[in-house]
């Protein structure tokens, strides 16, 4: 066996289904695990399935229990694209990676790594960089367009492309939505800009401010009762100090002159004295500022005519625009405001355009590095997969990729592709779509040919095949197992066999037995030792009654592989 990145290093299966507890070490190379129909061989891949973040079910737990528990380890050593995921999840934990899974009967389900609880979704990333499981039904799934493709792209290793593709179609399709929203929002909002510049313009020369409208109520409230505010100025004026008997002011200052003439002999009047010659320097301020009132105020009836022309105009926009007259410069800048924005949604509009034409620029640049890259691969790849069909009892079969743009010049998050996979099994045929030309069998090995040949390609450590050689057998099956054994040179590989001509190709085997009681039923596994291979793979080639000949077919087998090796 040449040099394997690493790989799942131990099963360990608990209470699920037909297991009652089973503990597997799974060495690196090819691993086969063998047992009668029904033995409960593909539980196991289950297990692992289950470990490895699938869809759990609370019937899955063994009968009588309340929980199923499935374990497995992974080195990590030279395995850089899970110590990276590790790390940056902070699950790193010296090399190791140790995935736990429960099922509880109240249907609940936990997952754990490196002994911190996760979400399911991080197990299944675990999967992706760990494992790829190939089940038995894997060929009824390759008559999808999706699925082909994937087939193509794995190959072609065009992953980071495809990834850099789907942030920026992401990036491309939420700006078209924002384009789409904003022209939206342009279209409905037309009548209303409209009307908005209408209010605009009808309330802009009145040169709204709240101190202009403040002004205007307080000056109609003046020139309205001019003539009484007048007469009050006259008359305070006159009272106060131009009557020529009895004035207050003369009143005041004659009783302040009396008292300063007789503070010297009574000291108590001195505060009076203070008193009233306070209320003099008052009064001749209160007479200043009345007397220039007077001077400044004219009874002007054309003054008082504009004022209320002008509120009348204010109190009628008001009404209009359902404010009070005092809100209504508020509404003004609020009315402003609003047209600006409405103004800016035409510059929005075009700056969002140009980054939509940008952006799917950045997508359609990447379209033709993966179309170029996938060109480059198909060709190749269908002559490897030819071949390996050829071998594999389809003796003329021929495999093609078809790779055609999207119509209407298209494009998504996979690319701009449309990606076929035709065949042709017989000579002189032209090749179809593979649903509509190959048979179930034939399909099912042009299914395991190309999980032959793209196998190396994955960048996964371990490949598990569940049966995938159905329909097959006798020379065609001990190329199948050649196959197998020679990619667990470089990956480990299990695979779940009833052909003796695999089995016998595996560097180590595992057989799976049912085993009864009174009371239950459960599954064991054990680790065979070459004479346990002899009568296991005798089995597999004879059934039930063996003889001499076929143990010694079955050592034959065996024999060869090691030679070869």
């Amino acid at each position: 066996m040449g040099t394997q990145t690493d790989m799942i290093s131990n099963l360990s299966v608990h209470h699920l289904a037909v297991v009652d507890d089973i503990e597997l070490s799974i060495p690196q190379g090819m691993t086969s695990l063998t047992g009668e129909t029904g033995a409960g061989k593909s539980i196991l891949v289950d297990a692992l399935g289950l470990v490895l973040g699938d869809r759990a079910d609370s019937k899955m737990i063994r009968h009588g229990q309340d929980r199923a528990e499935i374990s497995a380890s992974f080195d990590t050593q030279h395995n850089a694209a899970l110590q990276h995921w590790l790390v940056e999840q902070e699950l790193d934990d010296d090399e190791q990676c140790h995935l736990r899974r429960t099922i509880t009967k109240d249907g609940r389900s936990r997952a754990y790594i490196n002994g911190r609880t996760v979400p399911l979704s991080q197990l299944r990333e675990i999967s992706e960089r760990t494992i790829d499981i190939h089940g038995q039904h894997a060929h009824q799934s390759l008559v999808r367009p999706e699925t082909q493709r994937l087939l193509l792209d794995t190959v072609a290793k065009i992953k980071p492309l495809l990834d850099e593709l789907a942030q920026a179609h992401s990036q491309w399709q939420s700006l078209q939505q924002q384009l789409n929203t904003l022209q939206q929002q342009s279209n409905d909002q037309s009548a209303r800009l409209d009307l908005i510049q209408y209010q605009v313009q009808e309330l802009e020369p009145l040169d709204l401010t709240d101190e202009s409208v403040q002004q205007l109520l307080v000056d109609q409230q003046q020139l309205a009762h001019a003539s009484q505010l007048i007469h009050s100025a006259e008359s305070a004026v006159y009272q106060l100090f131009d009557q020529e008997q009895g004035s207050a002011y003369g009143l005041i200052s004659g009783v302040l002159s009396d008292l300063e003439k007789q503070q010297d002999i009574e000291p108590q009047f001195s505060n009076i004295v203070e008193t009233l010659s306070s209320t003099i320097i008052q009064l001749d301020e209160c007479g200043t500022d009345l007397r220039h009132y007077l001077d400044h105020t004219d009874n002007d009836p054309t003054r008082l005519d504009e004022v209320e022309s002008r509120l009348t105009t204010l109190h009628t926009l008001a009404r209009k625009h359902q404010v009070e007259i005092e809100v209504l410069p508020t509404h003004y800048q609020a009315l402003c405001d609003e047209l600006a924005t409405l103004n800016n949604l035409d510059g929005d509009n075009e700056k969002l355009q140009q980054q939509v034409v940008e952006q799917e620029k950045v997508c359609r640049n990447l379209c033709l590095a993966i179309s170029k890259q996938r060109k480059k691969t198909a060709q190749p790849l269908a002559k490897q997969i030819t071949a390996s069909i050829q071998e594999l009892a389809i003796p003329n079969g021929t495999i093609e990729f078809a790779i055609t743009p999207m119509p209407n010049d298209h494009f998504n998050e996979t690319g701009s592709d449309q990606i076929q996979l035709l065949v042709s099994t017989n000579p002189g045929q032209e090749a179809g779509e593979l649903g509509k030309v190959a048979s179930g069998g034939e399909l099912a090995r042009i299914s395991l040919a190309i999980q032959v040949v793209t196998a190396g390609t994955r960048s996964v450590p371990t490949l598990v095949f569940d049966e995938v050689d159905v329909g097959i057998g006798g020379g065609i099956a001990e190329i199948v197992g050649k196959h197998l054994r020679q990619l667990a040179s470089t990956q480990q590989v299990i695979c779940i066999t009833h052909l003796p001509q695999v089995a016998a190709q595996a560097h180590q085997q595992l057989q799976v037995t049912k085993q009864h009681s009174a009371s239950s039923t459960h599954i064991d596994v054990v680790e065979l030792n070459t004479d346990q291979r002899i009568e296991e793979i005798a089995r597999m080639l004879g059934g039930v009654n063996l003889t001499e000949k076929t143990r010694l077919h079955a050592e034959e087998m065996l024999t060869q592989v090691d030679t070869h090796d």
